[in-house]
């Protein structure tokens, strides 16, 4: 599991989608700048962990050359409204629409993103957060 603040990588990554994944991927691997010129420096002193939560961060990173760097920003601004106390209690991975605050705007992006998908009950579904453990 991978703790993270969104708002935190999303200020700092100016709102980059590039860079967004480029922060996801260091903080998932626990990477750390080689030298200076290490596209990682600029990121060197900031500490991005927070509430929000990703069950198999893993599995998105290494399937993330399937997907746009925008469907993954996308995935985890979607996945840090989750709860993680609701998720520690009940396992649940889902979100339900009714708590997301920009939902309208959300919906469309559903649609047409590869990692998210909107079921008949109003809940968001994430890709690789319902991966079966053999499957990873």
């Amino acid at each position: 599991m991978l703790l993270y603040d969104w708002q935190k990588i999303y200020d700092v990554s100016d709102g980059s989608v590039l860079e967004i994944f480029k922060i996801f991927e260091m903080v998932t691997n626990n990477l750390i700048p080689q030298n200076r010129k290490d596209v990682l420096y600029k990121y060197r002193k900031h500490d991005f962990t927070g509430t929000s939560f990703l069950v198999h961060p893993d599995v998105l990173l290494y399937n993330a050359y399937k997907h746009t760097y925008r469907d993954i920003a996308t995935y985890l601004a979607s996945a840090s409204i989750r709860s993680v106390s609701e998720y520690l209690a009940t396992e649940t991975t889902t979100l339900e629409l009714l708590h997301v605050p920009f939902a309208n705007l959300l919906v469309d992006n559903i649609n047409s993103n590869s990692l998210l998908r909107l079921d008949d009950n109003n809940l968001i579904h994430f890709l690789y957060e319902e991966v079966p453990l053999e499957k990873h």
